[in-house]
């Protein structure tokens, strides 16, 4: 009994280590400020993204050709799994010249994802190579 009563009274003389209040003050101050930062960041992608999103709507919009990517790359096909490649030709085709990379901003706005990225990742080597042939001319 002796040795919990000698340790809980060691734990009580403990030497106490103590934050200033100017650290505290500024380890709080940051804290805020980081909220705030990524709160507004939020707001700003959202904001964007909403813009995006009724901008699409209208035809001939990059954003509406960064959509019609993106529905050719979901396609569900019979088995439920699949990208319509023959579609995503025939968007990147249709693209005007000088728009491609108006498009590739929508894109990144709307989905948060590089364009490139996704075509690498849906498109086979041969088909990925086409494509950025067809997207270098528009560009």
């Amino acid at each position: 009994m002796a040795l919990p009563v000698m340790a809980y009274k060691a734990w009580q003389n403990r030497p106490k280590i103590s934050m200033g209040s100017r650290i505290t003050s500024s380890l709080l101050a940051l804290g805020a400020a980081t909220g705030v930062f990524l709160g507004t960041r939020a707001l700003v992608k959202n904001f964007k993204q909403g813009i995006r999103e009724q901008q699409a709507l209208s035809e001939g919009n990059p954003a509406a050709f960064a959509t019609q990517l993106k529905m050719a790359f979901e396609n569900d096909n019979y088995f439920g799994w699949g990208t319509d490649e023959e579609m995503v030709f025939t968007v990147l085709e249709s693209i005007p010249n000088g728009f491609m990379n108006k498009v590739q901003r929508a894109y990144r706005d709307l989905y948060g994802r590089n364009l490139s990225a996704d075509l690498q990742d849906e498109l086979s080597s041969e088909e990925f190579v086409t494509a950025l042939q067809i997207i270098n001319s528009k560009t």
